[in-house]
């Protein structure tokens, strides 16, 4: 609408001139063979050709506004339908994510038939925190306890610390005070499940109070022990890197790398019950 009148407004314009230069020439062309009247002619042609090549490029001028608003209004709709497509995109891969998500689910469901899941995204982390602990969307609503393990398909990764009405905290196996009975799968020997700070950063763990240095075997795989019938057995946490002895306490410790890096994790399963649940063996 502005471009349409600015065209009307500078039409008008050279329609008055044209009226003023034509009343002119009608005035002069009554003196034939006047040298005003000649001169006059060739000052109105030149002022005519001038006019008529100012309207030819201001129309010109005109039309390219006017492709530039078509312009404009392509770009306008083009980035309309990228920002649809990238809407799309987005809801391709949280489908994508949730299909596997629910894969997994089906998995782990076969390997442990007697258990029952719960399945939670990672939606914080705790400010500060090198243990790698962080929150769950799930809580009591959803039938999560105190103590519940939290697992990938990788396997254990913490347990249940708080839990709220439809949030929980989780502490991870780096996490000093997490205390979970675990076992060599190779060797059989036990030990509990202990972190350290100083570990923490590295993404790993301790298994302390190992008896004998040759309790445990260096890439040997760690489990759940299942002893205290608050963690199921069998879910693995990662493999021995080294054994050292800590002689303060007198006992060997191997270091343990998880089989997850905690900073990674995005979904979880907290197992909400399982058959021996509650059973001190």
């Amino acid at each position: 609408m502005i471009f349409k009148n600015l065209f009307y407004k500078i039409l008008a314009i050279f329609f008055s001139i044209s009226v003023i230069l034509s009343g002119f020439l009608i005035f002069f062309k009554t003196f034939p063979d006047n040298y005003i009247s000649t001169s006059f002619d060739a000052l109105l042609y030149v002022c005519l050709n001038f006019t008529s090549q100012i309207r030819d490029s201001i129309c010109n001028l005109i039309k390219d506004i006017q492709t530039s608003r078509e312009a404009r209004e392509k770009i306008e709709n083009m980035n309309k339908e990228l920002n649809s497509l990238r809407n799309q995109l987005v809801d391709y891969q949280e489908m994508k994510q949730e299909n596997n998500r629910l894969y997994r689910y089906c998995e782990i469901k076969k390997e442990n038939p007697e258990m029952e899941f719960v399945s939670a995204k990672v939606v914080g982390r705790m400010m500060g925190d090198s243990k790698g602990n962080f929150f769950i969307d799930v809580g009591k609503a959803d039938g999560v306890s105190v103590n519940d393990s939290v697992i990938t398909e990788n396997g254990f990764v913490g347990k249940i610390f708080r839990v709220g009405e439809f949030t929980s905290n989780v502490k991870t196996v780096m996490a000093p005070d997490i205390q979970v009975g675990i076992i060599d799968a190779a060797t059989g020997n036990s030990g509990m499940l202990s972190g350290r700070s100083d570990l923490a950063d590295k993404n790993l763990t301790r298994m302390i109070f190992i008896k004998y240095k040759d309790s445990v075997n260096i890439d040997d795989i760690l489990t759940t022990s299942g002893l205290s019938g608050i963690y199921p057995k069998n879910l693995k946490i990662g493999k021995v890197k080294s054994i050292d002895y800590d002689s303060s306490n007198s006992y060997y410790y191997a270091t343990v790398e998880p089989f997850d890096n905690m900073d990674d994790i995005k979904n979880v399963f907290v197992v909400t019950n399982f058959s021996k649940k509650g059973i001190i063996n």
